[in-house]
C-alpha cells in the first residue's frame, strides 16, 4: 500500500511540472501543486493506515506460584513410647456375642460384642467410635461412640446394636475404631477390621451347621531336632469349630498321606451358637520317613459335611 502511494506522488509531480512549462497566468505554481499532491497522498496514507487492523501483543500474565496444599494428618503421628509401642494398636481377643455365621431370624434385633485389647500407648475415650467401614449395615446404625475409656494394656467389650435384614442370606459387616482426628484403625498385625457375620434364616433346622472352621499347627515337641525316646517328634494341631446354633457336631482328623493309624475324632455338643477348640497330635517315630511333606485336616461329618484346609509340615530331625 505504501509503494502505490509514493508512485502516485511521482505522477502528480510530473504533471505539475508539465503544466508549468506550458505557461498561463491562471496556472498555479508548480511547487505549490507538488506540495499539495504530497500532502494529499500522505493524508490518504495516514487515513488508510488508521483503518488497517493493528496487530496487538497480548501480554503474558505473570507467573504466580500456587500455594502448596498441606494435608492435615488424620491421626496423630504413630510415635513410639519408651517401650516401643505406637499410639494405636489393638488385638482381637474373642467374639463375646454373635459368633460368625450365627442363625438369626429375619428382622431380629441383636447386639454384637467384641472383646478388644488396647495394645497402643493412647487411651480410647468417648471421643472414639465404632464405625462401619464396609459390608452390610444391618440396620441404620453405622457409628457408635464408645461408652467407656479403654486404657493402654487393658481390654474392653465393645458393642453395637444391629438389626437382621428381612431377606434370608449371609450378611457380613466390617467395623473399625474411629479416632477423633478422622482416621480409623483395626486389630492385629495387618490392621484388620472387626467382623459381624450372620446367617438370616426363617428355618433354623434346615440351616443349622458349622459356620466357621479353622485349623493350625499348635506346637511341635521338641521345637527342634528329635527326642531320644520312641517318639521322635510330636506335632499337635488345633481347630476352632464354630456352630451357628444349638446342636451336636461329629468330626474326625485326616492324615495326609495316611499312615494306617487308627482314625481319631470326637463329638461336640453346643447348647447355643458358639465356638469350641479341639486338638490332635501326630506322633512320628525315628523310623518314620523324614524329609517329606505331611498334611493334616479336619472333617465335620454332621450335621453337614465340611472339611478344613490342609496344614502342611515338614518332618525331619535335622532342624
Amino acid at each position: 500500500m505504501k509503494i502505490n502511494s509514493y508512485r502516485n506522488l511521482v505522477v502528480l509531480t510530473a504533471l505539475a511540472l508539465f503544466l508549468n512549462a506550458c505557461g498561463g497566468a491562471a496556472t498555479p505554481d508548480a511547487a505549490a501543486i507538488a506540495t499539495s499532491a504530497v500532502q494529499t497522498v500522505e493524508a490518504r496514507y495516514t487515513e488508510q493506515a488508521a483503518l488497517q487492523p493493528t496487530e496487538t501483543t497480548t501480554p503474558t500474565p505473570a507467573v504466580t506460584s500456587t500455594p502448596a496444599v498441606t494435608s492435615l494428618p488424620t491421626i496423630p503421628p504413630q510415635t513410639l513410647d519408651s517401650n516401643g509401642k505406637p499410639c494405636y494398636a489393638a488385638t482381637f481377643i474373642q467374639d463375646v456375642t454373635i459368633p460368625d455365621g450365627m442363625l438369626v431370624a429375619p428382622g431380629t434385633t441383636f447386639t454384637k460384642t467384641w472383646r478388644i485389647q488396647n495394645d497402643g500407648n493412647c487411651p480410647w475415650d468417648q471421643n472414639y467410635s465404632l464405625v462401619l467401614d464396609s459390608g452390610d449395615a444391618m440396620g441404620t446404625v453405622i457409628k457408635v461412640p464408645l461408652s467407656i475409656v479403654v486404657h493402654p494394656d487393658t481390654s474392653a467389650d465393645l458393642s453395637v446394636d444391629l438389626t437382621a435384614p428381612d431377606t434370608e442370606g449371609i450378611y457380613t459387616g466390617y467395623w473399625r475404631i474411629a479416632t477423633p482426628f478422622g482416621g480409623s484403625f483395626g486389630v492385629g498385625t495387618y490392621d484388620q477390621s472387626m467382623i459381624v457375620k450372620i446367617t438370616v434364616s426363617s428355618k433354623p433346622g434346615r440351616d443349622t451347621g458349622v459356620s466357621d472352621l479353622t485349623i493350625g499347627l499348635f506346637e511341635r515337641k521338641p521345637k527342634n531336632g528329635c527326642n531320644t525316646g520312641n517318639v521322635a517328634a510330636a506335632y499337635t494341631f488345633s481347630s476352632v469349630i464354630t456352630m451357628n446354633a444349638e446342636g451336636t457336631v461329629v468330626y474326625h482328623w485326616n492324615r495326609h498321606p495316611y499312615d494306617g493309624s487308627k482314625p481319631e475324632g470326637g463329638k461336640l455338643t453346643f447348647n447355643e451358637a458358639g465356638s469350641k477348640t479341639v486338638f490332635f497330635t501326630w506322633s512320628l517315630q525315628h523310623e518314620s520317613v523324614q524329609g517329606i511333606d505331611r498334611q493334616v485336616s479336619i472333617t465335620i461329618d454332621s450335621p453337614r459335611a465340611l472339611t478344613s484346609q490342609r496344614v502342611l509340615f515338614h518332618f525331619t530331625c535335622q532342624q
